[in-house]
Order: C-alpha cells, then sequence, then structure tokens
C-alpha cells in the first residue's frame, strides 16, 4: 500500500496527520457510533414504508435490515471498551457497513438496480445523499483513527478522557 501512496504522491498529501493528534477517545468513539446509528436509523426508516418507491424487490429489505443490524452490531463493539479486540472489530465492521453503503448507493444510482431502473439518475434524493455523507463521514473518522490522528482505543496509549 506504501508503494501505491508513493507512486501517486498521495503518501505527501496524508502525512499532515504525523503533525496533529487530538486525545479524545470518548468523543472520537462518540462521533463514530452517532454516525453509524443514523447509517442504520435511515435504512431501518426505509425498511418500515419511508423508502420513496411504492414497492421494491425484497433483496433490498433484506439488505436494509443486514445494513442496520450490522451498523447497530458495530456500534455496541465500539462502545463495549473493555476487550479492544472488539473495540477494534466493532471499527471494522462499521467501515465495512459504511463501505456497503455507499457502494450500493453509487451502484443503484450510476448503473442500476434489478428491480429497479428508476433509481439511475436519481442523485436529488436528499436522504440518500444524507445516508452517503454519514456513511463517508464514518469511514473518514476511522481513517484518522487508523492513522493515529485521533484515539479511539486508549487502552494502547494510556490515553483517557
Amino acid at each position: 500500500m506504501s508503494t501505491l501512496l508513493r507512486w501517486t504522491g498521495l503518501d505527501k498529501l496524508i502525512s499532515f496527520y504525523r503533525y496533529f493528534a487530538f486525545n479524545g477517545p470518548r468523543v472520537t468513539t462518540a462521533s463514530g457510533v452517532v454516525l453509524l446509528l443514523g447509517v442504520a436509523a435511515i435504512r431501518l426508516y426505509w425498511l418500515a414504508g419511508g423508502f420513496p418507491l411504492p414497492a421494491y424487490p425484497a433483496y433490498l429489505a433484506g439488505y436494509f435490515a443486514l445494513l442496520a443490524a450490522a451498523a447497530v452490531l458495530a456500534s455496541v463493539g465500539m462502545v463495549a471498551g473493555r476487550r479492544p479486540g472488539l473495540v477494534w472489530v466493532g471499527w471494522m465492521v462499521g467501515s465495512l457497513v459504511s463501505a456497503a453503503s455507499l457502494a450500493m448507493y453509487l451502484a443503484s444510482r450510476t448503473g442500476g438496480l434489478p428491480g429497479l431502473p428508476q433509481l439511475v439518475g436519481w442523485w436529488d434524493y436528499p436522504l440518500g445523499t444524507f445516508a452517503m455523507a454519514l456513511a463517508a463521514l464514518f469511514v473518514g473518522v476511522h481513517v484518522t483513527v487508523l492513522t493515529g490522528m485521533n484515539v479511539a482505543y486508549p487502552h494502547r496509549r494510556q490515553w483517557h478522557d
């Protein structure tokens, strides 16, 4: 990965994280949890009948339910800070949930989904855009945790709020 970053020049662009470190593990974890629960809440709202289309395929309902459940479980894992491995798994599952959310949103708007051709090109749906923003923000917060800019694992560095 570092070779790819060096070839593209992105290593110099993202090297700023070495000069900053925020000692706020509870704030970092709380922001991650809020972002993930926001993604889950939007999916549950769509599952409960708030989806803008009158009918949608069954696989989409399963996707919404699975994504919401995984986001809630990841949030629980992130706040169960007594076991370091569980916290790490929570953040990773949260990133997977966010990446899946972003991928499905982009796929539905660009190439379309089976049984939902009306979603192609529908970029101006506010709730969908908000869900995409929450997922992207979670991935961004997780990147700052992975680079060490934000602390979410205080037990590793003996940092505490």
